[in-house]
């Protein structure tokens, strides 16, 4: 479940707490990734326009490969960033057999995954206004 994976993670950045039940998008990425950089503006973008969806971006690796990025990119710090060491993200790309990353996976109120992608994608963006106006 994602709360679970939520309540695993050692946050870098957190703007925003996860309130009770609402919808939640955990993208995964990596500092060493291009195109995970790439959708970093549009993250931080999709935090300040889906306020009722947890959004929040993961990474695996350590904290000070996280940091040295995060250091370049200011907009890292407008939205929820952590690390995963607990191999709980790993376990969810694995079950929905996601080879590549960024790769968004969103959960509605009820913590039921609805669907999961390319953050970047119109179907990501879709789904958070969706969920993002049934409060």
């Amino acid at each position: 479940s994602a709360v679970n994976i939520i309540k695993g993670l050692q946050f870098i950045t957190e703007v925003k707490k996860l309130e009770g039940k609402q919808p939640m998008m955990v993208e995964c990425f990596a500092t060493w990734c291009p195109p995970c950089r790439k959708a970093i503006p549009h993250l931080a973008k999709m935090h300040e326009e889906y306020k009722n969806v947890f959004i929040v971006s993961v990474s695996t690796e350590t904290e000070k490969e996280v940091n040295n990025l995060k250091a370049n990119m200011p907009l890292m710090s407008k939205y929820n960033l952590a690390l995963d060491a607990t191999g709980n993200l790993d376990k969810l790309m694995e079950e929905n057999e996601v080879g590549g990353i960024p790769h968004a996976f969103i959960f509605n109120a009820e913590d039921k995954l609805v669907w999961h992608g390319h953050p970047m994608s119109g179907e990501c963006s879709e789904w958070l206004k969706k969920l993002n106006e049934a409060k």
